[in-house]
């Protein structure tokens, strides 16, 4: 009869987390991973990203494109 009531209780738990729990907002930020093929193609995406944004209105501010290089654990000895 407890392992019963137990489990009910954990039901009712879970049915109330479940209902209470806000829906995702429409307009939430997400992150998205864009492939590409050539330069060409970033550039294509760039400047379509670039006017989607334009089409917001509001101000921007434009950074020097960076770049990361690559290390590779194994190369330089470090023990993961």
């Amino acid at each position: 009869m407890k392992s019963f009531m137990i489990l009910c209780l954990l039901l009712v738990c879970c049915l109330y987390l479940a209902i209470a729990a806000p829906a995702p907002a429409e307009n939430s930020n997400s992150v998205q991973f864009i492939k590409y093929n050539s330069e060409k193609d970033l550039e294509e995406i760039q400047r379509q990203i670039i006017a989607q944004y334009d089409h917001l209105g509001g101000t921007s501010q434009f950074h020097q494109v960076q770049s990361a290089s690559i290390v590779d654990p194994y190369n330089i000895k470090i023990s993961l």
